[in-house]
C-alpha cells in the first residue's frame, strides 16, 4: 500500500504502470499497437470500453454522507460466478479460455498489432460511488522464435534493473510456458508466450493478462485499499489458468 492521497481514476490508469514498462522492455504490441497494458488498449479512442472499471462519480439514494469509517463494504459477491467458455473462433487468438459469467464481454478491438478482449466486472457501490473491475486480455500478431521468446523473458527478468519475475509455468499445447509477472504476490498481471503450429515450425504469439479496478478506498491514513480482491483475482486466475488452443483460429490469414 502506498502512503497518497489518489483518485479512483488515477489507480485505475496507474495500475497499467507495470504492463506498459514490461511492453517497453520486449516490444510487444496490441491492437493498432498501443502498449498491451497501458491505459489505452486499441484505438485509444475506444479504449476505456475494452475492460476498464466504471469510476461514474454517481451518488447512491441514501449513501450521500458516506465515508469509509461508516459504509458498509461493497458487495462483493455480485463479482462470483461460474466459469463459462470463451468463444475464439475466428478470431486472432490462438488460444481460448473461460470467463466467470457474472462479468460482462467487451466489444473486442482488433487491428494489425493483434487483438484485446476486455471483461468487465458487475458494478458495486463503494462510499456512494459505482465503481467495477476489469480484465484485458491481449495478443499480439508478432511472431517470434523460441530464441526470441528467451530474450523477451530475459530482458524483462534479468539485470540490476529488472521490475518483472519468472512467477510460474503452465503447460499449454504440450509445452510448459513461462509465465512473467509483477511477483508471486501481485496477481494483476501476467505475460507468456503461447506457441502455435506443428512441433518443428513452432511459433510463439505474446499474451497479456491485465486485471484493473477501481473498487477501493482510502483509509484514515490516505493509503488506498482495494476491495473485492479475492473475486477480481479468482476472475484472472480463472482467464490464465484455462487457457488452451484455439483450432479455429484465422491467424495466419494475417
Amino acid at each position: 500500500m502506498r502512503r497518497t492521497t489518489i483518485s479512483r481514476r488515477q489507480f485505475v490508469t496507474g495500475a497499467t504502470a507495470a504492463a506498459a514498462a514490461l511492453a517497453g522492455c520486449t516490444g510487444s504490441e496490441t491492437a493498432d499497437g498501443d502498449n498491451p497494458g497501458g491505459s489505452n488498449s486499441g484505438d485509444g479512442s475506444d479504449s476505456e470500453s475494452t475492460a476498464t472499471p466504471s469510476t461514474t462519480q454517481e451518488t447512491v439514494t441514501g449513501e450521500s454522507g458516506s465515508t469509509p469509517g461508516n459504509s458498509p463494504d461493497p458487495d462483493c459477491s455480485r463479482l462470483i460466478g461460474n466459469p463459462v467458455p470463451y468463444d475464439a473462433s475466428d478470431t486472432l487468438f490462438v488460444f481460448s479460455f473461460d470467463y466467470i459469467d457474472s462479468w460482462e464481454l467487451a466489444d473486442p478491438l482488433t487491428g494489425s498489432g493483434g487483438r484485446t478482449q476486455g471483461i468487465t466486472s458487475p458494478i458495486v457501490t463503494v462510499d456512494g460511488e459505482q465503481e467495477s473491475a476489469g480484465i484485458q486480455v491481449i495478443q499480439s500478431t508478432d511472431v517470434l522464435s523460441a530464441s526470441e521468446v528467451d530474450a523477451e523473458i530475459a530482458s524483462g527478468t534479468e539485470g540490476q534493473y529488472a521490475r518483472f519475475e519468472v512467477v510460474g509455468e503452465q503447460e499449454f499445447d504440450g509445452e510448459t510456458v513461462r509465465v512473467v509477472g509483477i511477483s508471486d504476490s501481485d496477481p494483476s498481471f501476467y505475460q507468456m508466450w503461447l506457441p502455435y503450429g506443428p512441433a518443428d515450425q513452432r511459433q510463439y504469439y505474446s499474451l497479456t493478462i491485465n486485471t484493473l479496478t477501481s473498487i477501493l478506498r482510502l483509509n484514515e491514513d490516505n493509503e488506498s485499499v482495494t476491495l473485492c480482491n479475492d473475486p477480481v483475482y479468482t476472475a484472472a486466475e480463472t482467464v490464465r489458468e484455462s487457457l488452451r488452443p484455439n483450432q479455429d483460429t484465422i491467424i495466419e490469414e494475417v
